[in-house]
């Protein structure tokens, strides 16, 4: 193991976080290698002088500070140009599915006269949706 994985692993294995196997490697390292062992020395040495301190007291205006720091009528503020810009869009989208249902069914409202025989019905065009039955569907069944 090398010294910049210990330097990284330090941390986890001051908090007794480390799998059994890695924690045997970096005590060995620890053990040969003076460098990280006077790094981990430090580390030991810092934790135990802040345990030490005491805790900083807690303002009793920090509340009002932070509010008083706060817009007034942050939540009140109408902004227009996000509501144009959706209000375009949702145009946008519903003039585009209105022209292409326009050019879809080629006329609005028109309805076409119902074929009176079989015949009749394989060769006039009929919108079937995803088929479509063509003026040519008779040359299938000449053979």
């Amino acid at each position: 193991m090398n010294c910049k994985k210990v330097f990284r692993l330090l941390s986890i294995y001051q908090d007794s976080e480390l799998n059994p196997a890695l924690e045997r490697q970096v005590e060995s390292h620890l053990r040969d290698c003076h460098a990280c062992r006077s790094e981990w020395e430090g580390m030991q040495e810092l934790v135990g002088n802040l345990k030490c301190l005491q805790p900083p007291a807690a303002d009793p205006y920090f509340p009002t500070k932070v509010m008083a720091r706060l817009p007034a009528n942050r939540a009140a503020k109408f902004r227009l140009l996000p509501a144009i810009t959706y209000a375009l869009v949702f145009l946008t989208i519903f003039l585009s599915v209105f022209f292409l249902q326009l050019s879809y069914n080629n006329t609005v409202g028109a309805k076409k006269p119902q074929a009176a025989t079989f015949t009749a019905v394989l060769l006039e065009n009929q919108d079937l949706g995803l088929l479509a039955v063509h003026d040519n569907t008779l040359a299938l069944f000449e053979r």
